[in-house]
């Protein structure tokens, strides 16, 4: 996925950043404006986004106030989309009502947006006599003004068209007006419209989307007051919501994006809902006032049809739906009318009536302990993970392992390991295992003592994974089992017998949803059912399935609800289901709709119709943890819901504090052992103003297993669980590299590791000349960018690259067991990200052969993203060379480098041994060679390697490693791709080999000379014997090794 700029942000209209009159405010408001006109862009920058891509048969207008078009990411994308087709749907009614009267379309706060030029070009039959007028700040106009002044594509839309030389009209035609006026001089805001307009006899609509939300709430109040005091006028008005308080994850996101760059939202906590705006727009003088949150306008008939949401995924790969909701419901568009105007379609939303449905449901209201406990530094962090029952040190206790997932900057391997706050694990069960790959969106099903399931999943939203494994849990290994009939990740699955798991639903890529239904077993492996049922539901994606425990070893039943549809909307249809044993190896479902109020789990369905939610079994009853739900947010009530039999449903009360702070339950992983319920990892991109992650886990103890115990033993039982360690390791043989197993040896030292806080610190750490790695370096916005469709996207997918394609794990340069391949750079990073042994070093664009690498000359468009920190201006300032390594599952070949150099780890993680310059002796390092062919990652800790003085780092992403002069070193991926910048840098005045060193590693000139110089000695001899050869030459090598030492 790519990384959106968190620097967005849609630009304050003029009104907000207006002073009053004394002479010091102004001074202070025009500073203020100088920032936020710099903010400008930003908005229009996504649109742009939005119309080039999901626009190319249209005329594109953006494109004249965008200089320089970039592609943002599919979540930003579609949330432009959106609210440009609310803004556009509205216009259109209400150009389309039937009237005689003349109509005028206002902007207030409309800053370079083209909406006259889009109206026109798109609804020219109902454009006639209607005028549009822009209205903002003064100093923005003008700059729109040049701009349209000098289009010939905008300029000859309108007739009559001329530039005012005074006042605030600043631009006027038959068409088209642009007025700079301040929204909250409303009088002289009264006086410009009746200049240009009769507004008592036209029909006008106010727009302002995400505009008019900068100003104070009371200069708001005023404007909307004033406009409804024209006889017939409507206000279109789209901007944010807090529907769950101030307090929601999503919303603490956003207002403190907002407040950071000083331009604070001035009325949404004033007006935090749908419900607020309506009432508040009414008590203002509109007569009528209807909004709906973006999440529920998505699925409106009258707003949009199936077809036309279902062409949006043919644009670009999308999977980003929770964080989509959470956009839509923090967004609202309303449209309020002085009279009885009909056609708005924007119809009263769903809201209120959807709360009250799932409220009157509610049989009661469970008040649940929670205990929270943060997470150290840099761990815990997944998402879109899958939790299981893992091994523990005794065999005893129970462990909770949360498998692969989204991290902090890509998709991580291996799995976090959660145990109870008694528990410690022992350094023997903390090792690398053959696991699966990385992966998300997969599930892992508990089969009880066996172990449990792992079932596909993606890495990105067009490469499902088909590989299943089955984990043994007491002898704590994975074993792959048979590979799903086709790829799929956000199935459902569940275990519906001893060794049996039933699969539903899912995805195969970005436009094709599974429609079948799966049971696998380990003496069959996969078997399709047949359904038997008239009725079957429609092929969904990430739905809630549950399966009620049962003793008949021949039938299951549960219930299959919510989930997405082809259509984009999460379905609110529950489905109860039995599958039936036909045969040895036969499996019959029936499926049937429930239908009516009267039925306890129809009422139920807004509890049960989710997406993306934790299905958590426990004993006889279910309970549901977080995701999403169709029109609306989740309440804070609604979150966990505990599922009976019978179905009757209890929602779960969660009190948060200081000291347990509110999670965001997307994205989550769940799972109950023993009395309790861990939620770990979760996480959302809120859409342009960062990413929200819970900092910690959380403990739900179950209360009707407390109540049965007595106080001394539940004391004793109710025990938090927290973050232990992480089990680190990469995929085995077809589906990843399998990272080295290190035998842990006495002489094992780790890299220290430090903070770099000057360049005279620099300057000791570099005398002292050992391994250092830096923490907490600036090394630019990298860290977060350099996703891979970033990186195919600022590179170009079809620009060539030599890679090493190696045959086998372990690249050995002496051999050359890997070949020099030609690959176009989008084909060698879909290749590395599916495990691919491929290795690229970048070399010069220019002239390979004679230019050492250089990022900035080889790839500017990255080279913006990355940068030396001033602590390290000594390396910036020598730098020889600063080359590109993106790496698969390869281990690189062991080898010194003559020039000191940074390492610097922008993305995964990496693992390095290093060895001192004075361990060259026992690597089998041929005269003039500087690698080796043996693989100490296999060998450390045998004979070979007896005497050696290892030293290991991990790399983490913004780790900076110090790597001195001749230290032998070898690097092994730990989790999936790993890139880095590594920049080489001449630590010495003088004696570097003379000429052309590409890749410095040139040995000294010194023991080139040298090396010579032994070539003449030796052939000094040739007239002599061979034992007098021998002799004399051994007398000179045991000469030499004394008087060297």
């Amino acid at each position: 996925m790519l990384v959106q700029d968190q620097s967005e942000v849609d630009r304050p209209s003029e009104a907000k950043v207006k002073g009053s009159s004394k002479p010091k405010i102004k001074a202070k408001a025009q500073l203020h404006d100088d920032s936020v006109m710099g903010t400008n862009n930003s908005s229009i920058v996504s649109k742009r986004s939005v119309e080039r891509i999901y626009f190319p048969d249209e005329p594109h207008f953006f494109r004249y106030f965008v200089k320089k078009p970039q592609r943002r990411a599919p979540l930003i994308n579609r949330g432009y989309w959106l609210r440009m087709k609310a803004i556009d749907h509205v216009v259109y009614q209400f150009l389309k009502l039937k009237s005689k009267k003349p109509k005028v379309v206002i902007n207030l706060g409309c800053g370079y947006d083209p909406l006259p030029w889009q109206t026109i070009s798109r609804y020219p039959e109902v454009c006639q006599d209607v005028k549009f007028i822009d209205i903002d700040y003064k100093d923005l106009m003008l700059k729109k003004r040049d701009v349209v002044m000098k289009t010939l594509e905008l300029k000859s839309m309108f007739s009559n068209l001329e530039a005012g030389n005074s006042g605030d009209v600043l631009l006027r035609s038959d068409q088209y007006l642009q007025l700079g006026c301040d929204l909250r001089d409303l009088p002289r805001l009264d006086q410009a419209l009746r200049s240009v307009v009769d507004t008592d006899a036209c029909q006008i609509l106010f727009v302002s989307e995400v505009a008019i939300t900068y100003m104070p709430s009371e200069a708001v109040d005023a404007l909307i007051k004033w406009t409804s005091a024209l006889p017939q006028a409507q206000f279109c008005l789209l901007e944010q919501l807090l529907p769950n308080g101030i307090e929601h994850p999503f919303a603490q996101t956003m207002m403190a994006h907002f407040n950071k760059l000083t331009t604070p939202l001035g009325s949404v906590e004033k007006y935090p809902t749908v419900a607020h705006q309506e009432q508040r727009f009414r008590s203002l003088g509109w007569s009528k006032a209807s909004a709906r949150n973006l999440w529920d306008l998505w699925g409106a008939p009258e707003f949009m049809d199936s077809s036309e949401r279902q062409k949006l995924d043919e644009v670009e790969p999308f999977d980003e739906w929770e964080e989509f909701a959470l956009f839509g419901t923090h967004y609202y568009v309303l449209v309020a009318k002085t009279e009885n105007l009909e056609g708005s379609g924007l119809t009263p939303g769903l809201e209120h009536e959807m709360r009250q449905e799932s409220s009157s449901s509610t049989e009661s209201l469970l008040e649940i302990e929670i205990t929270y406990n943060v997470y150290p530094t840099s761990q815990g962090y997944r998402r879109f993970a899958a939790p299981f029952e893992c091994k523990s040190s005794n065999n005893k206790q129970s462990c909770i392992g949360n498998f692969a997932g989204m991290g902090l900057n890509t998709r991580v391997s291996g799995y976090d390991v959660y145990t109870t706050c008694d528990q410690k694990i022992s350094e023997s069960s903390v090792g690398h295992q053959k696991i699966p790959s990385s992966r998300m969106c997969h599930t892992l099903t508990e089969l009880g003592d066996t172990g449990a399931l792992l079932i596909g999943g993606r890495t990105s939203p067009d490469n499902a994974l088909p590989d299943c494994w089955l984990y043994h849990k007491y002898l704590d290994i994975w074993e792959r089992v048979e590979d799903l009939p086709q790829p799929r990740y956000r199935h459902s699955a569940v275990c519906i017998g001893p060794g049996l798991i039933l699969v539903t639903g899912g995805r195969s890529n970005s436009i094709n949803i599974l429609a079948d239904q799966l049971v696998w077993s380990r003496a069959s492996g996969w078997v399709p059912c047949t359904i038997v049922s008239p009725t079957i539901p429609p092929a969904t994606y990430g739905s809630t399935l549950i399966c009620f425990q049962s003793s008949d070893p021949v039938e299951a039943t549960g219930c299959l609800a919510g989930g997405i549809a082809a259509d984009g909307l999460v379905q609110k249809q529950v489905w109860t289901w039995k599958v039936e044993k036909a045969s040895n190896s036969k499996y019959n479902i029936f499926f049937d709709l429930q239908i009516g109020a009267e039925l306890p789990i129809q009422k139920l369905s807004t509890s049960l119709a989710r997406f993306g939610a934790s299905v958590v079994p426990h004993n006889d009853q279910i309970y549901i943890v977080g995701g999403i739900i169709k029109n609306d947010l989740l309440a804070d009530d609604h979150q966990v819901c505990r599922l009976n039999r019978d179905f009757t449903c209890s929602f779960v009360k969660l009190s948060f504090g200081a000291d347990c702070p509110k999670p965001l339950l997307v994205g989550v992983s769940a799972m109950s052992c023993d009395n309790s319920i861990l939620i770990m990892g979760g996480s959302a991109v809120c859409f342009s103003f960062g990413t929200f992650w819970n900092k910690g886990c959380y403990t739900l103890s179950l209360p009707n297993e407390v109540q049965k115990m007595s106080t001394e033993d539940a004391s004793s039982r109710r025990l938090a669980w927290q973050y232990s360690n992480t089990i680190d390791a990469a995929m085995p043989a077809k589906q990843a590299h399998e990272p080295p197993t290190i035998d842990q040896p006495h002489n094992l030292v780790t890299i220290p590791r430090r903070k770099l806080n000057s360049v005279v610190d620099f300057q000791n750490v570099l005398s002292a000349g050992k391994p250092v790695v830096f923490e907490g370096l600036d090394i630019g916005p990298c860290k977060e960018k350099w996703t891979s469709d970033y990186l195919k996207d600022q590179v170009g997918p079809d620009r060539m690259v030599v890679v090493h394609q190696a045959s086998t794990e372990h690249m050995d340069f002496k051999t050359k067991n890997f070949a020099y391949v030609s690959k176009s750079f989008g084909d060698f990073i879909d290749n590395i990200e599916s495990g691919e042994k491929l290795y690229l070093r970048s070399l010069s664009a220019e002239k390979p052969s004679e230019l050492p690498a250089n990022i900035e000359n080889d790839f500017p468009t990255l080279a913006k993203d990355f940068r030396l920190p001033p602590e390290l201006e000594f390396v910036a300032k020598n730098a020889h060379s600063s080359p590109l390594r993106l790496s698969g599952p390869v281990i690189m070949w062991l080898h010194y480098d003559v020039m000191a150099n940074v390492l610097c780890q922008v993305r995964g993680s990496k693992r390095l041994l290093l060895f001192p310059p004075s361990d060259v002796r026992y690597f089998d390092f041929e005269p003039g060679a500087s690698s080796s062919s043996i693989n100490v990652f296999d060998n450390l800790g045998g004979p070979k390697t007896a005497r050696t003085h290892p030293h290991e780092v991990l790399m983490n992403p913004g780790d900076v490693l110090f790597l001195p002069p001749l230290w032998l070193h070898t690097t092994s991926p730990a989790s999936g791709v790993s890139i880095a910048v590594n920049v080489f840098f001449r630590n010495l005045q003088s004696g570097y080999a003379a000429g052309k060193d590409v890749y410095g590693n040139r040995d000294l000139q010194v023991y080139e000379k040298g090396r010579q110089d032994i070539t003449k000695i030796i052939k000094s001899f040739d007239g002599c014997s061979p034992d007098v050869r021998e002799f004399y030459l051994q007398r000179l090598a045991d000469e030499f090794q004394q008087k060297s030492s």
